[in-house]
């Protein structure tokens, strides 16, 4: 995970980083996003202050944001819902989490978004299901605000 968003930071150079549901950070990940000012909102805290908090910090992490891209990591999920991932990692968010904070950041600024790191070799269909609800809400959020 460090080793592609520093990439993307050394080589873009974005506006701003925004990192949620993360989860087994270590050290030299922590130092590296407060040097670059990247911002971590860790799966652990979302659950502790509730998705309403969550929220809340996104939208004011991204309010000047002239354009918002969203890269999703399947992995993000637990793997109750997202087995089929290359970095599983217990503890990560729930399905309905994820989609309700997507659909609140999805907004006219959103010019793109991926879904990545599903492993169609290890699934037996419960990843590519989450993923493709994922996509299809997304689009649906993005659908809404064009015209709302």
């Amino acid at each position: 995970h460090t080793t592609f968003m520093r990439r993307i930071n050394e080589q873009l150079r974005p506006a701003k980083i925004v990192e949620v549901g993360t989860r087994a950070v270590c050290r030299e990940e922590l130092d590296y996003a407060e040097e670059a000012k990247i911002y971590y909102l860790p799966a652990h805290k979302i659950r502790k202050e509730g998705i309403n908090y969550a929220i809340k910090c996104l939208k004011e992490e991204i309010l000047d944001a002239e354009s918002i891209y969203l890269s999703i990591d399947m992995d993000v999920l637990d793997p109750a819902f997202a087995p089929a991932v290359q970095n599983p990692e217990s503890d990560g968010l729930e399905t309905f989490t994820l989609l309700e904070v997507l659909g609140n950041l999805c907004d006219k600024r959103v010019i793109g978004f991926d879904v990545v790191e599903v492993a169609p070799i290890y699934d037996q269909g419960v990843t590519a299901i989450h993923a493709a609800k994922i996509i299809f809400e997304v689009l649906c959020n993005l659908e809404q605000h064009k015209f709302g």
